[in-house]
Parts: structure tokens; sequence; C-alpha cells
């Protein structure tokens, strides 16, 4: 990462130098910067999608607002509280775009907070993020040529293997991302129906004797130890002979469908062996159409002003304009870029994250400020550039890990070269650094827990509750759809919206522990995952055999523990894959359940 940002901040900063946008270079490194960030990390194909995405929204929330203040300073006030109120929606369409809604809002106040030395032309400040989006799109591409489906194929191994249990939906997200292909699909199907099915085991072997439950947990054992071993070779690039699965049979004797759960768990590893060493690249035509659905029906919950994420955005967008006045009234500030971002930054849906982002800037800038007074006192003046470029490499090196540390390194290269650039007292601007930031923690945490009126707050158990009565609606709607049942388009909208509701409220939620905190952070991910795998279903063709298995997922919700999920022997790979998806979710949103009213650990 360290190496990244040097070669990101570096290169862009001084190609834009060398092709003559003067003091608009920091611009554009910067820019740049936010802009890997947004659209780095997954397998070549899909972070090129997003960065296609991202370029223009960079380059216009980067330029437009300060080409617009040039003519009218609230008008571009207004623009850059727009953008934001943007980027804090963007988290709605999934985790990978928490990033992207970041890096847009960081970059459009860098950019309009940024007080540029010297005269700057339109071109410069328009040429500063189109050069940082170009050398990011050629960068991305160099890094990945090499593996470009490496980080697809991690996910379908940590799919297989981790613990906890990944999200099923973001997982088919993935794969479905990086040109799908038959091997892939075999491995995913067949990782999400053995960890679905392990699931329901390890349920069972609460409800066991002692002496059986002890049986069952060592077979248990020796399928995750294979699943470990798999798991390797689907991560490889290129695929060795993994020896057969060595199965571990189970004493008779055990009662309901155990010993055919068993058989099930080792069969879908048996595919994914299979899968992973065959690897049969033949493309899978997969519509975009249930993804493009998602979205639609995504938004329709989001722009809703029941809508937690909504809310956030409009709380994020107020907290900024508060902040780019107060901003305004003090021209020329170099230490307004920091206000503005540290007041953006801190703001988070969850309370919960507002509070950590507040304590872990409020901790790291005091640690910052007392090693800067020291070298302030016990160094020459000559040292604090130095000083403040050696803070800028440590800070970026623990920025994801520490983030203490990295806000403590941020007062030191700021303070450091704004003191020295522009011949200022540092004693002088670490104490406005420290008031600035002082006041953007009180905006940040003012807008964070701002309360909107007429909106009453439920109790985590009440969410949950919630979150699985909509699921269970919308799949039993799924499952009479597929029987033939003609669809009834308002309805449908209606429980997508209810279900994107329940989603948003639990991400918001006020948990009264971390065991519940978890809970619910899992229970979120289910219901996401189960809307995406609801849109698939719905636009594949009906199939009696499916729709049973649909509403067999469903009761899972309401069931006893020995509730078992449907097979589908006659369904192709494709709906196989989904059906294992969602029933996973279901497992998981029902130990969700067990977890809130009980108060225990998460399963």
């Amino acid at each position: 990462m360290l190496l990244v940002v040097l070669v990101v901040v570096g290169g862009i900063g001084g190609l834009g130098a060398a092709v003559g946008l003067g003091a608009a270079s920091v611009l554009a490194a910067l820019t740049g910067l936010f802009c890997f960030m947004a659209a780095a990390g997954g397998a070549l194909r899909p972070d090129l999608r997003v960065l296609a995405g991202v370029a223009p929204a960079m380059v216009v929330g980067v330029a437009v607002p300060r080409l617009v203040a040039e003519a009218s300073e609230w008008a571009g006030i207004a623009l850059v509280a727009l953008i934001v109120f943007v980027a804090a929606l963007l988290p709605a369409l999934g985790r990978r775009y928490v990033q992207v809604g970041l890096g847009l809002g960081m970059a459009s106040l860098f950019g309009y907070g940024y007080q540029l030395t010297g005269v700057a032309s339109p071109v410069q400040i328009v040429g500063a993020p189109v050069l940082a989006v170009v050398v990011v799109v050629a960068l991305r591409a160099l890094i990945g040529a090499r593996d470009p489906s490496g980080p697809t194929r991690a996910v379908l191994a940590e799919a297989l293997s981790a613990e906890p249990p990944p999200d099923p939906a973001e997982s088919l997200r993935a794969w479905h991302g990086d040109r799908p292909v038959r091997w892939t699909a075999q491995v995913l199907a067949g990782a999400i129906e053995f960890r679905a099915v392990l699931g329901v085991l390890a349920d069972r072997c609460r409800m066991l004797p002692a002496d059986r439950a002890q049986a069952l947990e060592s077979t248990l054992d020796s399928a995750r130890e294979e699943a470990a071993r798999l798991a390797g070779t689907v991560r490889s690039r290129v695929p060795d002979d993994p020896a057969e699965v060595a199965r571990e049979a189970l004493s008779p004797g055990f009662p309901g469908a155990t010993a055919d759960l068993v058989d099930r768990m080792w069969s879908a590893l048996d595919s994914v062996r299979s899968a992973a060493f065959r690897r049969d690249t033949t493309r899978v035509r997969v519509s975009a159409e249930p993804w493009r659905e998602v979205l639609r029906v995504t938004s329709g919950g989001t722009l809703s002003w029941r809508s937690t994420q909504l809310r956030h955005a409009v709380r994020c967008a107020v907290g900024v304009l508060v902040a780019l006045v107060v901003a305004s009234l003090r021209p020329g500030d170099p230490l307004t870029v920091p206000f503005l971002m540290t007041t953006f930054a801190i703001m988070q849906p969850e309370w919960r994250d507002t509070l950590a982002k507040a304590v872990q800037r409020v901790v790291g800038v005091l640690a910052g400020a007392v090693v800067l007074a020291a070298v302030i006192r016990f160094l020459p003046t000559s040292a604090l550039v130095p000083v403040a470029v050696l803070a800028l490499l440590v800070g970026f090196w623990f920025m994801r890990s520490r983030p203490v540390v990295f806000n403590g390194c941020i007062v030191l290269m700021s303070v450091g070269l704004n003191a020295t650039t522009r011949q200022l007292d540092p004693a002088d601007v670490l104490v406005e650094y420290l008031v600035l930031i002082g006041l953007a923690v009180v905006i940040g945490l003012l807008f964070g827990f701002a309360a909107v009126p007429g909106v009453r707050r439920p109790g985590s158990r009440e969410l949950v509750d919630r979150a699985c009565s909509s699921v269970r609606a919308l799949l039993l709607h799924v499952a009479d759809v597929m029987r033939g049942r003609e669809r009834d388009h308002r309805e449908m909208a209606r429980l997508f919206r209810t279900a994107v509701r329940d989603q948003q409220a639990l991400v918001a939620a006020k948990p009264r522990n971390d065991a519940a905190a978890e809970a619910l952070d899992t229970a979120a991910e289910s219901l996401t995952g189960l809307m995406r795998q609801s849109v698939a279903l719905l636009l594949a063709p009906r199939n009696a055999g499916t729709a049973a298995a649909v509403e067999r997922t469903a009761e899972l919700l309401v069931t006893p523990e020995e509730g078992e999920p449907a097979a589908l022997p006659d369904a192709d790979d494709e709906t196989r894959l989904v059906v294992a998806a969602a029933t996973s979710d279901v497992l998981r949103l029902r130990q969700v359940a067990d977890v809130v009213r009980d108060g225990q650990p998460v399963p």
C-alpha cells in the first residue's frame, strides 16, 4: 500500500508539474489517490468498470465546484454539499461503493478547499483531475495485468473456508463481475451449498446427546479441514491435482436426515475439487438484468424518507454545508482542507462508527500535537519539512491498520508543510489546527447523532424480527411467481422497498452489546444478499421444483432447528447457485435472531 501510494501521489504530482499544471499538481496527486482508493482491491475487469463511472464523477466533483465558485461562492458551496449528499448515498448500492462514496466526497472537499498558490487557470483546474484519472486507470491496468482474476479466486476460496463465513451475496457479486466462467460458477455453488449444509449440521450438534454431538462435530471438523485444503487449490493461479476428498463416515443411528445432509456436504466438496482441478473456462452467459433490477429496487427503497441511508446523506450534506460556511469566513486559510475533510470523515450511517471515528481523530490529533510540540521546542525550524515528509510516509503505512497513527502523522505533515511554505509561526498554526479539528469533530458528532423528527428508533430485536418477516414475505412471493402466478409489480416493489428499509435500519441500529452489534451487521449483509437472489430468481425460468425449494428456504426462518435446506436435483448451475446462496443467507439470519434475543455470541 505504501509503495502504491508513493507511486500514485509522487508520480501524478511529478507528471503534473512536468506538463505545466503548476500548483494544481498537488490537486492532481491527491485526486489520484482518492480515485485509486475508490476503485482498487478487486479483480481487474470490475475495477476498471468502477473506474469508468468514478472517473467522470471525480472530474466533475473536483473541478466544477471551484469553477462555479469563481462566479458565485454560495453556488460553489451548494454544489459541494450536493456532491457530498450523492457520495453519502452511494454505499446503499453495496459494500464495494463505500470507498467510492468516501473517495468522491473527499476529493470534492479537497478540490474546493485547497488554496492554490499562485494563479491557476481553468485549464489547470480541469486538467488536474483529468490527469489523475488517466494515470490511475493506466496504473490499475498495469497492476492487474499479470493475474486479472486473482482477487476473484481469493473470494471463492474465502467463500469455501473463511471463518466467520463471508456474505454469499458479495461472493456472488464478485463472481458475476469478473467474466463468469463454468468452473468458478461450480466452485461457488459447491462452496455455498457446503457452508449452508455445514451451518444446518452445526445447529443440529447443539440438539443431540453429548456422544452423538461429539461424533458429528468430529465429522464437521474433518470437512472444514478438507475445505481449507481445497481453498488453496481454488486460490492458485495454476491448478494442481488435489487429492480426493477424504470422507469421514458417519456412524448409523443419527436422527432425521442427518446422514443425507452429511452426504450432501461431502458431495459439495467433491464438486468443488472437480471444478477447481478441471477448470472449464467456458463462458457462462448470465443476464445483467438481475443486477439492474437490484439497482432499481434498491434505489426505490433508498430514496424514501424512512430510509436510514437517505437520512444519513441529508445529515452529511447539512453538516458539510455548515463546515463550508464556517470555512468561507476564513478565506485563504491553509487549514481549510483538513477542517472540511475531518467533518465529512467523522459522519457515518451508524452511531457507533461515528463515535469511533471521532475518538480516533481526537486521540490521533492530540498525540500528533504532542510530538509536533516537541519538534518545535527542541529542533530547528528547518527540520519541519523532513519531519513532515517522514510523517507522511509513516502515516500512509498505517493508514488502514492504525487510523490513530495516521491521524497523528497528518498533524505533523499538515502543520509542518503549511508553516514552512507560508513562513508562519508553527506554534500558531498548530493551535489553529487543534481549534479547527475540534470544531470539525463537534460538527461531525452533532450531525452524526442528529435524530430526524418523526422517525422512531426500534430496538434490535424488533429490527431482526422485521427483517425475518420481510424476507419470508419476499421469498414466498418469489415462490408463487415461479409456480406461475401472475406477477404483481406493485406488490413486488412494496416488498423490496420494505426489505431495503429494514436492511438500512439494521446498519444504523444502536445495539446493546458487541455481540448484538456483530449480529446486526451479519443480518444486514444477509438481507442484502437475499434481495439480490430474489431478483435473480424472479428473472429465471419458472419452475415448480425451484419454487418448492425457495418456499422451503423461506420456511427455514420459522421451522424448528432440525429444518433442512431443499435440494435442487434438476436445476441448472446458475439457479442452483442462487438458491444455495439464499439458503445460506436465511440460515445466517435465523442464527442472528437467536443471538439478538438471547445475547449469545454470533454462531
